[in-house]
Parts: structure tokens; C-alpha cells; sequence
């Protein structure tokens, strides 16, 4: 495995979970026979303090990629997409790690999705390319045969859970036991959010549909601060900005929703649509 790493660690999941910082996303998806029709789904949630976001078609080295972006409206970074090839990346924040000390521990490193978007076909090109990650963070990665996460954490290392049959979901704090030393912020969203993304995941024993796990992206449950689709209690606070689904499908090219705001102000005005691959990356 590659992905600029020197030491790779084994991961298991484990029954405890762990506190981690308010601000960050909700990453999810099923794969396998938990799909109906087969391939993957993956959804993120993007949560942040209100700005502007937009989204983007890219002609990246080898591949068109679709992605978010989000930041000042004349400066956005690349949050996550998915290409013509059938490979999704989203990245989510380690949050649990206070900011001096994870920028300390080394750079966001902007261009690992770009690299990974517009050069990479699947999850083993992808996790085999050597990319450097840059410092502490989480990327959830999907083709139509598998899921995985990838946990960024200090000296280099990290840490990889990859499935393929079954469900996967990731806030913004380290699962693998080896990084449980980099929770070091007690974060009650992060927690709440996972756990309840856990128990939908398992609520529904019959195989998923993209709109399944968009409807798990909408879920409220927990409140304005902790759930999965987050309102915010304060206007200036983190909220969700954005879901963006996907389904990659063998023999096809993705199909996504999206659902997301454009400007700061506009809470409960996203703009909601859907798009199929021959829609989305029309034959050139």
C-alpha cells in the first residue's frame, strides 16, 4: 500500500467510542449486498461555519471529477468528488486533535484529492499511488467494489479499515486504537453523530438505495448541534452545508445527489437535484 506512508497500521474497530471537536462532517456508505442492484453508496454531510460553496466539473489528468467546494467565495479548496472513472473521495477533518497542534504535525496537503480525483480509477489504485496526505485527517474512498477509510495520523502514518460487503461511516476522530492517543478534544457532536449513524446503517436490514442513506443524511434526531444533518444553534456556528451522495455501479458511470447551499445566508434554501453518469459525465 502507498499513499505516502512508512509504517501502515492493522485497524480494528472497536465496541468503545472515543470524544472528538464540534466542527467536522459525517462520512457513511454501504457496499455489496447491502446495495440493491450492487456497487457502493457514499454520502457526505459537510459541516461548517456558513460560507460559500459551489460545485465543480474538473478535467483532471486522466479523469472528469465532480466535486464540492467550499471556502471564501473568491478562494474555495476542494472538499471531495467523485470521478468518470467510479471512484469517490471525501475528506473529513481530525478535529479531535486541537488546530495548533495537528497543523504542527503537518500540512492539510490541498492536492491529495485533486491527485486522487482526477488520476485514480478505484480504491486499490487509489491507496496504492503514494499521494502525500499531508497531515492528520480522514478520507472515506469508494469504487464499485469497495469502501474504505483511510486515518491520517502523525510521523507519516495510517491507518486503512477497507470493506467489501457490509456498511462503513466516519466522523472527525480516530477509530483505529493505535491513534487513540490523537483524541485529545472532547467533542459531544462527533459522538453523537456517529453513533447514530451506526444505528441507522444497522436499522434497515433490507439492501440500501441512494435514497436510503440521503434520508440518513437528513436525520435530526439528535438536535441542532449533534445530529447528522446539523442546524446549528447559533448563526455563526457549525451547521450542515452540504450532502453529497453518490452511487457507483459497475459497468456504469456515477450517478449523484446533491443537496447544498451556495451562499451563507441561504439555510433552509439548498438547492436539491440529482444527476445520472451519462447526465453528469457526458461522452466527450
Amino acid at each position: 500500500m502507498g499513499i505516502s506512508v512508512r509504517k501502515l497500521l492493522p485497524v480494528c474497530l472497536a465496541a468503545w467510542l472515543p470524544a472528538a471537536a464540534a466542527w467536522g462532517c459525517t462520512l457513511f456508505g454501504a457496499q455489496g449486498s447491502r446495495v440493491l442492484g450492487g456497487g457502493s453508496l457514499l454520502v457526505k454531510n459537510r459541516d461548517w461555519r456558513p460560507e460559500y460553496q459551489e460545485m465543480r466539473l474538473v478535467q483532471g489528468p486522466l479523469y472528469r471529477y465532480y466535486g464540492i467546494y467550499g471556502g471564501a467565495e473568491n478562494h474555495m479548496a476542494l472538499k471531495g468528488g467523485v470521478n468518470e472513472a467510479g471512484l469517490a473521495v471525501f475528506s473529513a477533518s481530525a478535529s479531535s486533535i486541537p488546530r495548533k497542534e495537528r497543523l504542527a504535525m503537518g500540512p492539510w496537503g490541498k492536492g491529495a484529492l485533486k491527485e486522487l480525483l482526477g488520476s485514480c480509477a478505484t480504491v486499490e489504485e487509489a491507496l496504492a499511488r503514494g499521494t502525500d496526505l499531508g497531515g492528520p485527517k480522514f478520507l472515506l474512498l469508494a469504487d464499485a467494489s469497495e469502501l474504505a477509510w483511510v486515518e491520517v495520523g502523525d510521523h507519516d502514518q495510517v491507518a486503512v479499515r477497507r470493506v467489501s460487503n457490509g456498511t462503513l461511516s466516519h466522523t472527525n476522530f480516530y477509530l483505529s486504537p493505535e491513534f487513540q492517543r490523537l483524541n485529545l478534544k472532547e467533542g459531544v457532536s462527533a459522538r453523537h453523530r456517529y453513533r447514530r449513524i451506526e444505528e441507522l446503517l444497522a436499522s434497515q436490514q433490507t439492501p440500501y438505495v441512494l435514497e436510503d442513506l440521503i434520508r440518513f443524511s437528513q436525520d435530526k434526531a439528535e438536535g441542532p448541534d449533534n445530529s447528522i444533518w446539523r442546524l446549528g444553534s447559533r448563526p455563526d456556528g457549525p451547521q450542515t452545508l452540504a450532502a453529497f451522495g453518490v452511487w457507483l455501479h459497475a459497468g456504469a458511470r456515477p450517478d449523484v445527489f446533491v443537496k447544498i447551499r451556495y451562499s451563507p445566508e441561504d439555510q433552509g434554501r439548498e438547492d436539491v437535484y440529482q444527476l445520472d453518469g451519462a447526465h453528469l459525465f457526458p461522452e466527450q
